[in-house]
């Protein structure tokens, strides 16, 4: 477990930052604390701090695999669970990760398993002007989730420019490597989507419900991410539309190679199935075979071959069979 602290004072103006030590000189009236947790078991910590009212169960509850985004309301403090990309860089994964935050005006407590890149760009954000943009921690909570929102945006438009390229190499594409790919990303563009829908809901709640008030998110901010949201749910649809059009221009130009293999296949077996026969028939050694003692026998069998040859490649031709 890995503990990071900051502490402001009333006015948002950054004192210091270090790790759980810094809690000896943390005065909840007259500063405000940003506890950013990473790792599995964070229990002591909060067994030692009890003011901050958080149960632990929260944490383990948040972290199943299926866990949807949400938001619970308890007395002194508001818990809101986002789901945040792993690695905007590796975009092709889409690969996402639970982001718990538990704030109200005095605190922000940040909760994750996995090493977040939102609360990681914040931080730095917010060391880098030692202060905050607004005195109240729920503004780091704004700022936290509108980084998840634009790390969304620029992965998805990393996402289509690949999908371009993919629509580009479906020609000439040589293996199942494409089609491998495409699938992925339709199970990943689904989950994504998903997230969104709840994303949107969660949202939506805060908009028409006042007693999330720790929060402390304005209209404008709630509505802007509201409609980020609904604009990252319907790339996901496009996206996944598209990726399933793909799939299936993929499967259909690997049947019409295929198709035209086989009929090469079938063009060859049709003009060689005349000289098989003749070369079956003058193999039998039977002893009353006249044209095995003509002299001219050998000579006249391969010309009749390669006419046959020559009359089904020009019936071929005429049929367009290639």
């Amino acid at each position: 477990m890995t503990i990071h602290i900051l502490l402001f004072d009333n006015q948002g103006q950054l004192l210091s930052h270090g790790d759980e030590r810094l809690m000896a000189q943390y005065k909840p009236e007259q500063q405000r604390i940003w506890i950013d947790i990473s790792g599995p078991n964070n229990q002591d910590f909060f067994k030692a701090h009890p003011q901050f009212g958080i149960d632990n169960l929260d944490f383990e509850e948040a972290h199943r695999e299926r866990h949807p985004p949400q938001i619970e309301v308890y007395p002194n403090h508001a818990y809101l669970l986002t789901h945040e990309l792993m690695a905007r860089e590796v975009y092709l994964l889409l690969d996402r990760s639970h982001l718990l935050m538990h704030v109200n005006r005095q605190f922000l407590i940040t909760q994750h398993l996995n090493p977040s890149i939102s609360v990681a760009k914040i931080t730095e954000q917010v060391m880098a002007k030692h202060s905050l943009d607004t005195p109240e921690m729920s503004g780091v909570c704004f700022a936290i989730m509108r980084q998840i929102v634009a790390d969304y945006l620029a992965v998805m438009l990393a996402l289509e420019e690949r999908l371009n390229d993919i629509e580009d190499e479906i020609f000439d594409a040589s293996s199942d490597d494409l089609l491998a790919e495409l699938m992925a990303y339709s199970s990943k563009l689904q989950k994504a989507k998903r997230s969104f829908s709840y994303h949107e809901e969660l949202l939506q709640q805060l908009l028409g419900n006042d007693s999330t008030k720790h929060i402390g998110f304005d209209f404008q901010q709630l509505s802007y991410l509201y409609n980020q949201f609904e604009r990252l749910s319907s790339r996901a649809s496009l996206y996944q539309g598209l990726v399933s059009s793909l799939i299936n221009g993929f499967i259909s130009v690997s049947a019409h190679k295929t198709n035209r293999v086989m009929m090469t296949l079938t063009l060859v077996t049709a003009i060689f199935l005349p000289l098989t026969v003749i070369a079956g028939i003058y193999g039998m050694n039977f002893d009353n075979m006249p044209e095995l003692k003509w002299s001219y026998g050998y000579f006249a069998v391969l010309l009749l071959m390669a006419l046959i040859v020559l009359l089904g490649l020009w019936w071929a031709k005429i049929k367009r069979w290639f």
